[in-house]
């Protein structure tokens, strides 16, 4: 195979490298890990469920920003199902110890993947968070020792 060379001019500044690699991580590096911070569930509780549901959306967003390694502003909560984001079965898990360890609640995780969309799954820990008389509460909400499942 023979390879067409193609003369140039002398005075072409040839060296691409210099001009892009500036703005490159270095070879082998990761992107920095978002820092989420989760809402505390006790003033989720005391907020009204449209404010709850606000607070709720920013955390959600984070951290599936960060398993997913995306900006949280560019996410489609409400038009693409949880697997077409890009939640799989191995983010799926950390998505759901991570929220499960900040919320204080249990997460069902096939439920967490099966989710219509993230904004089903935001409005479910919305009524998971709030006050005692929303129908996501489950027994152990209300004292019976059954785990809250969301999503």
């Amino acid at each position: 195979m023979t390879l067409l060379a193609i003369p140039v001019p002398a005075d072409w500044d040839l060296d691409l490298a210099d001009d892009y690699d500036d703005d490159l991580p270095p070879a082998g590096a990761t992107a920095p890990e978002q820092d989420v911070v989760a809402p505390d569930p006790e003033d989720l509780a005391a907020v009204g469920r449209g404010e709850r549901t606000a607070l709720l959306d920013a955390y959600v967003r984070g951290e599936l920003g960060r398993v997913l390694h995306v900006a949280p502003g560019s996410i489609d909560v409400a038009g693409r199902t949880m697997n077409s984001l890009g939640v799989g079965s191995i983010n799926g898990l950390e998505l759901q110890a991570r929220m499960e360890a900040a919320l204080g609640i249990v997460i069902d995780l096939q439920r967490l993947l099966r989710a219509n969309s993230a904004a089903e799954l935001i409005d479910c820990l919305a009524g998971q968070l709030g006050p005692e008389d929303s129908p996501h509460k489950s027994a152990a909400r209300r004292g019976t020792g059954t785990p809250a499942a969301a999503a």
